[in-house]
Parts: C-alpha cells; structure tokens; sequence
C-alpha cells in the first residue's frame, strides 16, 4: 500500500469483505474438499491458504480502522524517571516519527471534504454514548467498561478531549513510534525550545535536566517565575543520583533557603563589573549617552575598589558612588603609599587646615578630597584612575546627578529587601557563595531562582549578571583549553529565556560551545526576544546562534515561521473522480448518450509543515528541526511521588501558591475553597 502514490488511509476498510470469503472458502476446503473436487489432504493445505491470506487482509483491516479511530484519540505518554532512556551519547526528547512528505500528505487528506465524515458524530453515535454514558452514572463505570474503552470490537469509543488537533500525531501512527533523541555531540550548537504559556515547556525542561542529572553533567537551571514543580524534580533526580551534595539553590523569593551570590563579585576584566551594571540601563534615544556616563563612573569606582582590595559587589558600588569624595581620598592615600611617597598624611593636613581657598566650583565637597587631588597632581604620579576620580569629584554635583540619576534607583532595588540579604554578601562566607568556576569543576547542579513575578526589574538585573558572569567564565575555561586543559561539560537551561536575556548572551551563544556549554533556551514568542532588545536585527543574532529547533504550540505567525520557513517544499498528491456524458444528436443512432468515468491523479507542492498547524499542536506535543530533518513528537509526562525534605517543601508549596498568582502569607492561601455548582451542590 505504501508504494502506491495514494496510500488511502482514509477509506472503508473493505479488507473484510475479503476476509468473509476466505474464511468461508477455508470452510469449504476444509470441511468439504469435494465441493472443488478435491482430495482431502489437498484441501486442507488449500484452506490453510485461504485462511493465512484471511489473516493478512484482516491485519491489514484492523491496521486501517485503529489508524482512522486514533486520528480523534491520541495515545497518553506517562513514565516514571527512571524509565526514561538515559546516554552520555544521546538526550531523549520524547516518542515519535520523522515528518516527510508522507505525514504531509496524510495531513492534508484529513483536511478535504469528502473525510468530514471521520470526524463527525453522526446521530447514531451520539444517542449510543448518551445511553451509554446514563447507564454508567446510574449503574457505575464498571457496567459500561467495555464501551469506554477504544478497543476495535467497540462500535461507539469516545472520543477524548484533545486539545489541539489530534490528527497532527495521528498521521505518523500508521507505523510505529521511535524514541526521538538529540545527539548529545550536536548540544554545543544550543537548543531554542518555543511554546505558548501552559503547552509543556517546563515539563520538557524536567525531562531534559533529568538526564543531564543522571549523566553526571554540570547543570544549571534559571527559573525566572519560579515553579516549584521543577524545583521538586530537580531534588528528587539529584537525590536519586546520588547528588544530593552538589546541588545548590539560589532563590531571591527565600533568601533564607539560598546560597549566596555576588554577580559582579568574580571577573576577568574590571570592566566587566560596569557592564553588568550598566547593561540593564535604558539605553533608548537620549538615554543611550546617561548610560554610557553610568557605565565610565561605575568603572572608575570598580577599579578603585580592585586597587584597595575592596571586592565589588553592589552595596560596595552604592556606598562609594554615593560617597566619591570619601573613595577619592582612600584611593588617593593608598597610591601615594604605594608610591612611596613621604610626608603624604602630613602634607595633607596641612592643606586641609590652609587658608588655601578651594575653587567656586567645588563649593560644599569634601576639603579633605580636595586637598587629596592637589597632592596628587603635585606628586607627578601616572595613574588614570586617580585622574578619572578627580574629574568625577571635580564636575558641577548638581548637573553629575542628573546624569547617574537612572543608576542609584537600581542600585537601590538592588540592595534593598531580601534580595540584599543574597547579592552583597560578606567575603567571609565564601564557603557558601555560588562560585561558577568551582561549579563547573566540581560537577554541581545550580537552581537559580528569580522571582521575578515579585520584582521582574531585579530579577532581569540578577539575570543578565548570571549571564555575563558565566560568559566571562566560558572565556576562561575555552582559552585553558587551547592549553590542553580537559574541557568539563556545563548544560544551561534557562526558562522563560525572555526574561533573562540581554546584550550579555549574545557573546555566550556565538563562543560558549567552543568551551563545552550547551545551552537550552526556552521562550514564548518571538516578538519577546525582539522586545526585549528593541532591535529584530540582535534578536535575529541571538536565534541564529541556537542551532535545534523544538516548537510548542505557538499562536505568532513570526514565531511559527521560525520553523516552518526553513522547510523545503514537497509534492502531494489527490485523487480526482471525473465523470461525464455525451448525448446523440441523431434520431437513427442505436446510440443516445455516451457517459465515461477515470481517475486522475493531481500533485501540487506545499511546504512539509504550515505556520498554522502549529496553532493546532495538543498540549505536550512538539516539532522538532535537528540536523535538517524534521521529527513529531510526544513529550513524556513524568509520573513519581516527590519525597522532599519538611524546608524543601514548605518553599516548593509557596512557589506553587506564588505561580497560581496567591500570597502564600495571605488568608486566601490558608483558607480551602468550596466550588459551588449551578444545583447549589
């Protein structure tokens, strides 16, 4: 059937017509070998005959019908972790098929008119499941169990909600499903996972980080929102790893739970403490010039704390920034020690207590400052950092507010509430700080929590930190390995990627494979990308550096075409019935009319998938583009119980009462809800 250019899938199984009568031809044989005059012996090998083609053609049937039956009733797919396939050289994304020119062609069969009829109930159906569906309520769904079930000796099968178009799957049913996986060696180009809210992107992530887990791969998981759902699945497969000790929680909703995290505390380069800083600035229209000011003055403030010993962190940046007089004088004394310079504490206090006027402009700074900055420009020392502080503590105050009036207030969010508690911590406690290095060497497993439903402008700020810091860190580890130094492996997951990624990231897709990183992304749409840098040309960067391609349900048409715009076209084909008569126009003629049938097969080529099935995709199922080929697939819904230590699970309830949109600190989560009916019961 296969080879035929019309495979016909959709039509009436009329294999058991020719089942009735090999069967009852095997009979005769049989049972009466003299009816074909036949000896006995000879009959029966002749009915085996009949019987062995009945038991084709009948297959054949019954593999047609649960084709035709499975295209309104999609198969579940529930398995335990532990059942999901797990190798260092593939990462299992679900069950499904190859989707070619075949599926296509099925695909478009379903769609034509004259099949209406497989997907409408006709009145018999409907009064059938009304009585029956009456007789289980009144009598229990044991008395109807065999007409619920979708066996093919069920006349009346009900048809399970699905929703999405259950045909998109159906199609590829006809054969069997395969494991569908990536290889593990293809991760480096990096995944862009996309899925409209609610269609299964976070469940594919537990999948995925499941097997990472279980690899013994460096992980790292950012959860923007907060799901309490991953965060338990995490616990539980470390646990069931045997890692337990390797994971760490990093979570701004429950300092109380986390580790603490300095984001520009660690780097290669003192520049890059600005740029974290400054990146999450405005940097539309005029904006873009107070930006670039923010960013010079928190560089000469990072460098004068590297310069004392100070480690940056953001408390650090907003004491000193507020303060430059006071960080102006420090760094002033500690260069004219470190120049040897003698006499310097005796020199400036005797310029402190002049009578030496300080210029008009500097009226109401800091003497003690000022007399600093004449010292220094009378030493003769070189040093730009000095040079840059004095310039600083030298411009008109009033107009130098202005100009970092966009910079205090984020520094502020940053260091106030709980989230100060995690992000500014004492170099002491170095022991429990997240430390990307020590990480990725050691093997650990990292959740980041961003509560950003809370405060999404801190959690985007702590992000894009997160982000840099471990661009800086990839960096590092990719030039050690041009010295030969073993790569180790880091697997980065990042949901709601819409939410975490800025300017920083783009670095991090174009070079982090080079040092083992194989990061997966997960978005929305792709608008949000685009929103997120006000510009499609690096939001086009950004998708152009993420190699495979897993596509949710989507609504965007832009976002849909992300896919299906870098298919190739295919040929399918229609049967066409033509029929017509011809009449005669001579009375004489034994002939009156002519009338003539035939079939014609049409091709026309379409692209393999459109942007509008994509609308239609059932929830947990996804398309998947690796390597130019197209695959169609179910996503495993993972079914366990979670045994989780009492403070484990305190926070991972909150963050599920957090998601639903409840204060866990509110009576509404404390109180049980009673759902009234329409009969008041």
């Amino acid at each position: 059937m296969s080879n035929q250019p019309i495979e016909a899938l959709l039509r009436p199984a009329v294999e058991f017509s020719s089942v009735v009568t090999y069967l009852s031809l095997a009979v005769m044989a049989i049972g009466a070998p003299q009816i074909f005059l036949l000896p006995g012996g000879v009959g029966y090998v002749i009915g085996g005959a009949f019987l062995l083609r009945a038991a084709v053609l009948g297959r054949q049937g019954a593999r047609l019908l649960k084709y035709q039956r499975g295209l309104r009733a999609l198969p579940a797919y529930v398995t335990h972790p532990n059942k999901i396939p797990r190798s260092p050289m593939k990462l299992t994304l679900g069950r499904g098929f190859e989707w070619t020119a075949k599926q296509a062609q099925r695909l478009a069969d379903t769609k034509r008119s004259e099949n209406a009829h497989l997907f409408n109930d006709t009145w018999i159906y409907r009064s059938a499941r009304t009585v029956i569906d009456s007789t289980g309520k009144a009598l229990g769904k044991w008395s109807v169990a065999p007409l619920d079930s979708q066996s093919l000796l069920n006349p009346f099968p009900p048809h399970p909600y699905v929703e999405g178009s259950s045909e998109l799957h159906a199609v590829g049913l006809y054969e069997k499903e395969i494991p569908i996986a990536l290889r593990q060696a293809e991760r480096v180009a990096h995944t862009l996972v996309v899925g409209t809210t609610r269609v299964g992107k976070t469940r594919l992530l537990e999948v995925l980080v499941t097997q990472d887990i279980h690899n013994g791969d460096s992980v790292v998981v950012f959860d923007p929102k907060g799901d309490g759902d991953l965060l338990a699945r995490i616990y539980m497969e470390a646990k069931r790893a045997g890692r337990s000790d390797d994971l760490q929680i990093f979570n701004l909703g429950f300092p109380e739970e986390s580790v603490l995290y300095n984001p520009v505390g660690t780097y290669s380069r003192i520049t890059e403490v600005a740029s974290r800083i400054a990146g999450q600035l405005p940097n539309e229209g005029n904006s873009a010039a107070f930006k670039d000011f923010a960013w010079r003055f928190v560089n000469v403030i990072a460098k004068a704390c590297d310069a004392l010993g100070i480690v940056p962190n953001y408390k650090v940046l907003l004491e000193k920034g507020g303060d430059i007089d006071r960080l102006l004088s420090d760094y002033i004394r500690h260069l004219l020690a470190a120049n040897d310079f003698e006499g310097a504490e005796g020199a400036i206090e005797a310029l402190v207590s002049s009578e030496r006027k300080m210029p008009p402009q500097l009226k109401g700074r800091d003497r003690d400052a000022w007399a600093c900055s004449v010292l220094f420009r009378e030493s003769q020392i070189n040093d730009s950092t000095a040079h840059s502080l004095i310039k600083t503590f030298e411009h008109d105050k009033t107009h130098f507010d202005k100009l970092v009036a966009s910079l205090f207030p984020l520094l502020e969010k940053l260091t106030s509430g709980r989230a100060a508690e995690l992000l500014s911590p004492d170099e002491a406690n170095k022991d429990d700080k997240l430390n990307w290095n020590r990480v990725i060497k050691s093997g650990g497993i990292v959740y980041v929590g961003l509560d950003a439903l809370s405060d999404p402008d801190v959690a985007a700020a702590v992000g894009n930190a997160m982000f840099s810091d471990l661009t800086s860190v990839a960096g590092s580890i990719y030039k050690a390995a041009q010295s030969g130094i073993e790569m180790k492996k880091l697997c980065v997951h990042a949901d709601e990627f819409n939410e975490l990624v800025g300017r920083e990231f783009i670095p991090m897709a174009n070079k982090a494979g080079g040092a083992g990183f194989q990061l997966t992304v997960y978005t929305q749409t792709l608008s949000d990308i685009i929103a997120r840098f006000d510009s499609p040309a690096k939001a086009g960067q950004v998708i152009g550096n993420l190699g495979t391609l897993i596509m949710l349900r989507v609504k965007e048409k832009a976002t849909a075409e992300l896919l299906t715009e870098r298919l190739k076209e295919v040929e399918i084909n229609h049967l066409m019935t033509e029929s017509g008569t011809t009449d005669s126009s001579n009375p004489d003629n034994d002939i009156h009319f002519v009338s003539n049938t035939r079939q014609r097969i049409t091709s026309q080529r379409v692209r393999l998938l459109d942007a509008g099935d994509l609308d239609a995709l059932p929830k947990g199922h996804a398309f998947a583009l690796m390597a130019g080929k197209l695959y169609k697939l179910r996503l495993p819904l993972l079914s366990d119980e979670q045994e989780l230590p009492s403070g484990m699970m305190s926070m991972v309830e909150n963050m599920r009462q957090i998601q639903k949109g409840v204060n866990p600190d509110s009576w509404l989560a404390q109180t049980p809800l009673v759902v009234v009916g329409d009969d008041g019961e």
